[in-house]
């Protein structure tokens, strides 16, 4: 039998491995599937098209001929583009963020110069830029800061409507008359910006996005481009967790007119004018569509080979995605297997027992012995020795924490240099969220572990009717025992709890002093269920529960960032 039992314990530790390849096999699945991306931006000039998708930057004829497939490793893009734009002349307009940068590219062969890299620097988050009427003239949106600008190179950047006017902006365009036109996304409309005497703007006309042809909440504007007759066409989306988004058509003076009838399931992304059609891509289904302007007729974009490659990016992506969800499943296989191996592991007798309990009340003596006064319940010397010590010793995780940051952090600028760009940027800013929520996390046990301390300190006697209680900060308190509640480890009263065990169920007192002097008053006092005992201390709750109940919810907290950073 012992041999059976330690048999079944080997494969509990080999089901807890497979449980922990499984994970890091999901980590892994989560950071390759992000490198497959459905085309995310797309500009087009008269006889050009350059579309970016799964890390690619690809160039088309108008006709939709594929010319070249350029890499990361030649267009120097470290993530997603933020904008694309095909200059007058023919060259590309390359825009990126985290840090921001622009950089202007000739693609044959390929050669790029930055745009005013540090007047580029006031921008801290999703932007879009255009150029203006003049050479050296550009106007950016900045998502974060609700602002406008305009940028000379050579220059300093200059803000052209007052404060509030927008509100998280994102694409903008010239109409023919040289008037702006501003996806104002959070305001939920598309906004016409005049051109004044000083350089500056003023609104005009406006059109909200929350309009008869809107579905759902698809209401927040994105991007937008000016088709051949002068109408706008508008991405809208719904709130940026979800993908979900329509494309809408806006009459100048009329407003809304109608929505595009994609396919289903279509996720569109990004929108480009090309002679009489608009090009719109699909970031969900790896496609591009060519839209006649005026018939509104659907079409799929590009010549053979670059719809076979789209589509190979998306059978890879689909295929991480099922290997994460096996991976995942995997997880919750193995470690219900390695939890069965560990319970068929533990002898039957005792898989299910309940935990021991520091006394017996139903079998307890009906009186309490006579006492000249109150008699304090003696404590074991060894327990209030290792009380000195588990303060201390909760400063640790927190001390380890703050010191592995501190070495992980150095060691990683040492890789990434002083002034990291790009990805290694977001990664070590990834790393210092994690160690902040994590050091949170570590402080919450230091609190915890003081009231557990103050609790356990706390003195519990009679005087052979009532029960007397001196607290932490030498206050008594004189209880009639049917006031009292208690559990197996546990004395509660209002507020007050009174452990009786420690670590290890060690008991506080020596032995017999709690079935002697406290069992019998026990027996007029209400007993609790574990369950019935958390319910009775949410309803009167101590410090040392509501940190536990903060600390619960911080680390969930701290789960789901993690998470959504993995995602992200």
């Amino acid at each position: 039998m012992q041999q059976h039992r330690t048999a079944v314990t080997g494969l509990a530790f080999v089901f807890l491995a497979l449980m922990l390849a499984a994970l890091a096999i999901r980590f892994w699945v989560g950071e390759k599937g992000y490198q497959f991306t459905g085309p995310t931006h797309i500009a087009a000039g008269e006889d050009r098209v350059y579309l970016h998708a799964a890390g690619d930057l690809y160039t088309l004829a108008g006709s939709g001929e594929l010319l070249s497939v350029m890499q990361p490793e030649l267009t120097g893009l470290r993530d997603i583009p933020i904008d694309l734009r095909v200059l007058p002349d023919g060259r590309l307009l390359l825009a990126e963020q985290d840090p921001a940068s622009i950089r202007i590219c000739q693609a044959d062969p390929w050669q790029c110069r930055p745009l005013a890299p540090v007047a580029v620097s006031i921008l801290k988050q999703q932007f879009k830029v255009i150029p203006g009427a003049s050479d050296n003239e550009f106007f950016l949106t900045d998502a974060r800061g609700d602002t406008l600008w305009r940028l000379i190179e050579g220059t300093e950047p200059q803000k052209l409507l007052p404060e509030r006017t927008l509100a998280g902006p994102n694409d903008l365009a010239f109409d023919a008359a040289a008037n702006l036109w501003v996806a104002d996304t959070d305001h939920r409309r598309i906004l016409e910006l005049r051109p004044q005497d000083d350089g500056t703007f003023a609104p005009g006309r406006e059109h909200s996005a929350l309009n008869s042809f809107t579905v759902g909440k698809r209401y927040y504007p994105m991007m937008m481009a000016r088709a051949a007759d002068d109408r706008w066409w508008v991405i809208q989306a719904t709130e940026f967790s979800e993908a979900l988004a329509d494309v809408a058509i806006y009459d100048p003076e009329k407003g809304a007119q109608a929505v595009i009838g994609l396919p289903q399931g279509a996720y569109p992304t990004d929108i480009a004018a090309l002679g009489q059609d608009m090009l719109v891509t699909d970031l969900e289904r790896f496609t591009v569509y060519r839209v006649d302007s005026r018939t509104l007729a659907v079409s799929a974009f590009g010549d053979e080979g670059f719809r076979k490659r789209l589509d190979q990016g998306r059978k890879s992506r689909t295929y991480y995605e099922y290997l994460g969800t096996g991976s995942l499943f995997a997880v919750v296989l193995f470690a219900a297997l390695m939890l069965l191996a560990a319970i068929r592991a533990t002898p039957r007798e005792k898989r299910w027992t309940e935990p021991p309990g520091s006394f017996d009340v139903e079998n307890a003596a009906e009186q309490v012995p006579q006492t000249g006064g109150i008699h304090w319940l003696e404590r074991d010397p060894r327990m209030d020795r290792r009380l000195k010590w588990f303060e201390t010793l909760a400063f640790i995780p927190l001390v380890m924490w703050i010191v592995l940051g501190v070495v992980l952090y150095g060691w990683v600028t040492l890789q990434t240099g002083p002034d990291p760009a790009g990805e290694p940027a977001a990664k070590l800013n990834e790393l210092v969220v994690i160690f902040i929520l994590g050091g949170l996390g570590a402080a919450f046990v230091i609190p915890i572990a003081y009231f557990q301390v103050q609790n356990m300190k706390q003195k519990l006697g009679t005087d052979g009717k009532s029960l007397y209680i001196r607290l932490a900060d030498g206050r008594e308190l004189r209880v009639d025992p049917s006031r009292l509640f208690y559990t197996r480890q546990a004395v509660h009263y209002r507020q007050y709890t009174f452990p009786l065990q420690g670590a290890q169920r060690k008991s506080i007192y020596l032995d017999g002093e709690v079935d002697t002097w406290l069992a019998p008053l026990l027996r007029q006092a209400g007993k609790l269920t574990a369950v019935e005992a958390l319910r009775y201390r949410w309803k009167n709750p101590d410090s040392l529960f509501l940190w536990s109940v903060s600390a619960g919810v911080a680390m969930v907290l701290v789960v789901i960032v993690l998470q959504l950073l993995q995602l992200k």
